[in-house]
């Protein structure tokens, strides 16, 4: 069984993440995509987050029409940081003898080595990220190589997120439209628990 694993903090979902679902599942025919909100990311804090429950209900609404995606709350009942090791081994025990692939940002790709428990990590998912500048991949080839030292990895050629969470947010805020960046749904339950400073607005 081939899992896809997508986490990150979807504070709010936008039509980026969406697109970039779309596009790992069509590159690595997955039996699954895992799309996985996290809870306490150890490099961050989370102050700024929704509550829990509104970042799930929002992913829910956004892939509610896309068969083989499921939205995991498996970070929620992990106590302590949301190390994405400790949710790897979490997602083996789900799912035993699944091949695991781990799409992560390019950012994250090149700081993986400072990844907690990276080398475990590493051992259990195949690394998934995406650049099309001829000279960045280059950079993630050898990083990869001489510093990783592996080719567990898949280096796709399309276009990485553009969209920012914390764009949207501040645009949420000031009352400026977001209808191009956001699917509608998202932006009426963004409205009706009146998130992101959309009290009376």
């Amino acid at each position: 069984m081939k899992i896809a694993v997508f986490g990150g903090a979807f504070n709010p979902v936008h039509n980026g993440h969406i697109n970039l679902a779309k596009k790992y599942i069509e590159l690595l025919n997955p039996d699954k995509m895992l799309i996985i909100p996290t809870a306490n990311p150890p490099h961050r804090e989370n102050n700024n987050f929704v509550a829990d429950y509104h970042r799930f209900n929002m992913l829910r609404l956004a892939f509610e029409n896309e068969k083989n995606i499921e939205i995991s709350d498996i970070e929620f009942k992990i106590e302590g940081k949301s190390y994405t090791c400790n949710t790897v081994c979490e997602i083996e025990k789900q799912y035993e003898n699944a091949d695991i692939y781990l799409i992560v940002g390019e950012d994250q790709f090149l700081y993986f080595d400072k990844w907690y428990n990276w080398q475990k990590l590493l051992q259990k998912v195949t690394l998934c990220t995406a650049e099309r500048n001829k000279d960045k991949a280059c950079k993630m080839r050898a990083f990869a190589a001489n510093v990783l030292k592996t080719d567990k990895y898949i280096l796709a050629d399309f276009d990485p997120v553009v969209v920012s969470s914390s764009e949207i947010r501040e645009k949420l805020y000031n009352n400026e439209s977001v209808d191009r960046l956001i699917p509608e749904k998202v932006l009426n339950y963004i409205n009706e628990n009146e998130l992101y400073g959309r009290e009376n607005k």
